[in-house]
């Protein structure tokens, strides 16, 4: 059986740069179901909206789906690389 991948974007907007760690921290201790088989992914964003996507490798069989799925996990990518530098440039200041 595939394991799923949980995407947590948590919204930090209004936090600040100094406790966001400590924030994204205790929300994903709060929100990690126990019985969850798969990796959980927590993506600090600047927005006040927390949202979750569950990506389920089991489904993409089609080369359509295929090809989203990439799409999805370089997005993911990006924005966590996006969100990290955004947290660097932060404390920096």
């Amino acid at each position: 059986m595939e394991n799923k991948i949980l995407v947590v974007y948590i919204g930090v907007a209004g936090i600040r740069s100094e406790d966001i760690e400590q924030f994204v921290t205790k929300l994903s201790k709060r929100i990690t179901p126990e019985t969850f088989q798969g990796e959980i992914i927590f993506i600090p964003t600047q927005s006040i909206d927390t949202k979750i996507d569950c990506i389920n490798p089991k489904y993409i069989t089609e080369p359509e789906l295929i090809k989203k799925h990439t799409e999805m996990m370089k997005n993911l990518q990006e924005q966590l690389r996006y969100q990290s530098e955004l947290l660097k440039n932060d404390k920096d200041e």
